[in-house]
């Protein structure tokens, strides 16, 4: 984000979601965000335009909940 990019300010944000039988990402929400209140909204918003291969059982697709992605804001030097 522009605002912690313009402070120097660097983190990380954990987002968990469902990933639906089509592939998609549902309920996507932040669950360990360091420094709070910075990454949040950029990391749902990211999080919201993955795909997945869902998960196949029994020749069937099933959701998946719980699954996390760890989103890493560095700084070039």
């Amino acid at each position: 984000p522009r605002r912690a990019q313009s402070r120097g300010i660097e983190g990380y944000c954990i987002v968990e979601y469902v990933v639906t039988k089509n592939g998609s990402i549902r309920d996507p929400k932040p669950v360990d965000c360091q420094p709070a209140g910075m990454f949040e909204s950029a990391s749902v918003k990211a999080a919201l335009k993955f795909k997945y291969k869902p998960r196949v059982v029994d020749g069937e697709p099933i959701e998946v909940a719980g699954v996390r992605n760890k989103f890493s804001y560095a700084l070039e030097q």
